[in-house]
């Protein structure tokens, strides 16, 4: 026996209202020509309706779990108010009147079974339904909230926020504008005025009706390179109404040309208005046909120079698209160059970052990186030398006295430790180093003005920046020699440095990877001379000096291993003269246990002549011309700065520790050195 009803007036007038309010929704089902989309008027009277009804409705609330339990409903119109995302492990029940079920969790959950609940209003957080089928009237999802269907709806859905739907809703879904759907499940209809996403992860849907798109609708379509796609299916009309095709390449390798099937439906009408992808060097037509609509993706005429950041790239994108040229042009069925091929498939945002690992030009840099590791060697010779007086010469005995043990009649060894960093600046990265090393000496005096010295030593050096690892050996020899007559000082010094190298570089984007090693050998050379005049007094030294400097690098050719973005990298070789004019400040102090304390300063300006930029020509192993990219340049000038503490703790041992740092336009490097001199 059916269940007799009983309402109160203002109950039912509420009801007329819902009915009228819901009107026009079951039209818009019936089919037309051209179905016009629902507006924000609509919804928002809508919402009104809802809110109403639930101001005059008997309300329950569900705070807890154990709420779930107390809940009764009866035969007058009801409200459930789920305040919790602890979800609720029965079927929930409703009442013979007309029931409202709002979520309002602001975390969200899942609801399950329910009965008899006319109406879903999902108000606040992301909520999971999984029921096997209620809502005869409709499920609305407000702008802040959203819904994952993996259940059944029997009604209808108006969505003002989101609703992935991989289950089935047997009414008509409308998404308003701001809203966004998506999801493999089926519907009975589709009205979209906001973005509908279709990708491998969420599919595509299934509609049992007609599909209209208004013109501010956007479909987010997702292609692969290997040609896979998801198709909508529509068992009616699919209106395409000018919409916005948003085509989403994901991965690389794309080919020249491919296909992709988005709608296939008994009638399409209508064309998109607006096709746009996110590949910056393919271009996407859509082909509206009877029952399918079409995607094709081909290569545009953009070049890939658009995007390349700086002229090393553009060096590179020169001799990549003569590769493009003879691929396309003459002999079409050889496989195009795979950095081609890695390159169709960047995107807009990220296509001037690929082309920047992809050209290698931190190659360029390796020949100041070894300058500057080779470097503190020339400096510790100046600094051994510079602790070294004559003072069997009458004409010194005012000047700044000895600052080291020994005499002309004998000699010394000395051992000093090296460490020493730096960066290279760039305008895409830095390219950071360090250096360690041991470097160890001798002289002798030789007759009443000379000493003449020697040393050896070891370094390594490691490199790092965002596209470069490296690992740099050195081996160092190198002769000196210092005049000293009265408060005149000539020093004269000359390394040689050999030099085993290696580099890993990282080129990886999308589901592009290569790891391209190399090694090679280098070799450096470095020759100086300084002229200073002590114009210190007591135990004071005051020297203003100046002086010239070589220094060569030479490096062979390498191939790297690797895959296709492997580089066959040329010889570099690389020479300039500098000259520096500075001040150095020193002050002995006698201490009570016998022992000589010397703070020292030093500043200099240095100014490097000739050809400042630093570059090297180099190709990809699998094809194309050589190409030049640059690194980043010498500095034209410098100051450099040095400090330090020696500490002659007997007649024949000296310690000393200084702090150092060379400053320019483009790189800075600073360095730490310890140093124990031995006479004999």
């Amino acid at each position: 026996m059916p269940t007799q009803h009983k309402y109160r007036p203002q109950k039912l007038a509420l009801a007329i209202a819902f009915a009228l309010a819901f009107t026009e929704f079951a039209q818009a089902q019936e089919p037309v020509t051209e179905p016009a989309p629902p507006t924000n008027k609509s919804a928002q009277t809508l919402i009104k309706e809802l809110d109403a009804f639930a101001k005059t409705a008997t309300s329950h609330s569900i705070k807890n779990t154990e709420d779930w339990g107390k809940l009764e409903l009866g035969d007058v119109d009801e409200v459930v108010r789920v305040l919790t995302p602890q979800a609720f492990n029965g079927v929930l029940e409703g009442g013979a009147g007309e029931n409202l079920l709002q979520l309002e969790a602001t975390k969200g959950g899942t609801l399950g079974e329910s009965r008899q609940f006319q109406r879903l209003d999902v108000k606040k957080g992301t909520w999971t339904l999984t029921g096997s089928g209620d809502f005869s009237t409709g499920a609305l999802v407000r702008a802040k909230a959203a819904l994952n269907n993996e259940g059944h709806i029997a009604g209808d859905a108006w969505v003002q926020g989101s609703l992935s739907n991989s289950g089935s809703i047997d009414g008509r879904v409308d998404i308003y504008e701001q809203a966004t759907f998506s999801g493999r499940g089926s519907v009975g209809a589709l009205n979209v005025m906001g973005h509908m996403l279709v990708n491998k992860a969420q599919g595509a849907p299934k509609i049992k009706g007609d599909m209209a798109l208004a013109e501010t609708a956007v479909l987010s379509y997702e292609v692969h390179p290997d040609g896979s796609s998801e198709t909508i299916k529509v068992d009616g009309t699919a209106r395409l109404g000018n919409a916005t095709l948003k085509v989403v390449g994901v991965g690389n390798d794309f080919p020249q040309t491919s296909e992709y099937t988005i709608i296939e439906a008994s009638k399409v009408e209508g064309e998109f208005g607006h096709v746009e992808s996110n590949l910056a060097f393919m271009d996407a037509k859509a082909d509206s046909k009877e029952k399918t609509v079409v995607l094709t993706y081909s290569r545009n005429k953009v070049p890939f120079k658009v995007f390349a950041p700086d002229k090393s790239a553009e060096n590179f994108i020169d001799s990549l698209e003569e590769l493009e040229t003879a691929h396309t042009e003459q002999s079409p069925s050889q496989p195009p160059n795979a950095a081609v091929t890695a390159l169709l498939g960047a995107r807009t945002t990220t296509a001037p970052w690929i082309i920047e690992i992809l050209t290698g030009d931190s190659n360029a840099n390796l020949a100041k990186t070894t300058l500057n590791s080779v470097t503190p060697v020339s400096a510790s010779m100046l600094s051994a030398m510079r602790q070294l007086d004559s003072a069997g010469n009458s004409d010194n005995q005012n000047n700044a006295p000895r600052l080291a043990a020994g005499s002309k009649d004998n000699g010394r060894v000395w051992l000093q430790a090296l460490g020493h960093g730096g960066k290279l600046d760039r305008d895409f990265q830095d390219l950071k180093y360090s250096t360690e090393g041991l470097v160890l000496g001798a002289d002798w005096g030789i007759g009443e003005h000379w000493h003449l010295g020697m040393i050896g030593g070891k370094s390594s050096t490691r490199m790092d920046s965002r596209q470069l690892d490296g690992d740099l050996d050195s081996w160092h020899l190198g002769a000196y020699a210092l005049r000293q007559s009265g408060p005149v000082a000539l020093r004269l010094g000359a390394t040689f440095s050999n030099h085993d190298g290696s580099t890993k570089r990282e080129v990886s984007f999308y589901r592009f990877s290569d790891r391209p090693k190399g090694r090679y050998d280098a070799n450096t050379q470095q020759a100086f001379a300084e002229v200073g005049y002590n114009l210190g007094r007591g135990n004071v030294g005051f020297e203003p000096f100046a002086s010239v400097g070589y220094q060569r690098y030479q490096r062979d050719s390498f191939t790297e291993k690797g895959g296709a973005a492997a580089l066959k990298v040329h010889g570099q070789s690389n020479e300039n003269l500098n000259s520096t004019f500075g001040l150095r400040l020193a002050q002995i102090n006698g201490l009570d246990n016998g022992m000589q304390l010397t703070p020292r300063f030093s500043a200099g300006w240095k100014h490097t002549y000739g050809e400042l930029d630093s570059y090297t020509r180099q190709r990809l192993v699998t094809g194309g011309r050589d190409y030049t990219v640059y690194g980043a340049p010498l500095d034209r000038d410098s100051l450099l700065i040095d400090a330090g503490l020696d500490l002659r703790v007997s007649a024949n041992n000296t310690l000393g520790v200084s702090l150092n740092g060379e400053a320019g336009g483009d790189g800075r490097s600073y360095g730490v050195t310890g140093q124990w001199r031995m006479a004999f």
